[in-house]
């Protein structure tokens, strides 16, 4: 049986932001082969404005999971191949304690929490996972749901924190 360790993943993100950990944001893509899936979680109070994806391989805390590592998540952790998104949840938080309950006014995050919500509610297994970047991939319509597919999610909401939005 293949690993439903990247669903898990899709999953726990949704959970909580359900849970209010609304600074939660992910960036999901294909290795240079595209022979492996890979995704970055990482907390959106340490968003880049100067990267188009927010700089999320740079932050003092991530989490990330490659296809390629089976059920090691965050290059240490050793699933069980049933792991459920519960599990995966608390592991990204106990990875990532910066990642706090916020009101979704306070993160500047809530329209991505609403689109993120869209997106979970897309992939139903391994060949619905979303893809925002990958060599030979053009993201000019949005994100792909499922390698190769046609099907689209438009780009996710800019993140503008909270203090530039009440300086405007």
């Amino acid at each position: 049986m293949a690993s439903q360790l990247a669903v898990r993943i899709i999953e726990a993100v949704r959970l909580l932001h359900r849970m209010g950990y609304a600074g939660v944001r992910v960036l999901p893509g294909m290795n240079a082969s595209g022979t492996a899936w890979r995704i970055v979680i990482f907390n959106v109070t340490e968003w880049d404005n100067a990267s188009q994806f927010g700089a999320p391989f740079e932050p003092r805390e991530s989490c990330s999971y490659s296809t390629a590592a089976n059920d090691v998540f965050n290059n240490h952790i050793q699933f069980p191949s049933d792991v459920s998104y519960v599990t995966v949840a608390e592991a990204i938080l106990s990875e990532m304690p910066s990642i706090q309950r916020t009101a979704l006014s306070a993160t500047g995050n809530e329209e991505y929490v609403c689109w993120y919500a869209q997106l979970a509610s897309q992939v139903h297994g391994l060949s619905d996972l979303p893809i925002a970047y990958a060599d030979y991939f053009d993201d000019t319509d949005g994100w792909a749901i499922g390698w190769g597919s046609r099907q689209r999610i438009p780009h996710p909401p800019t993140y503008i924190a909270v203090a530039e939005e009440a300086s405007k």
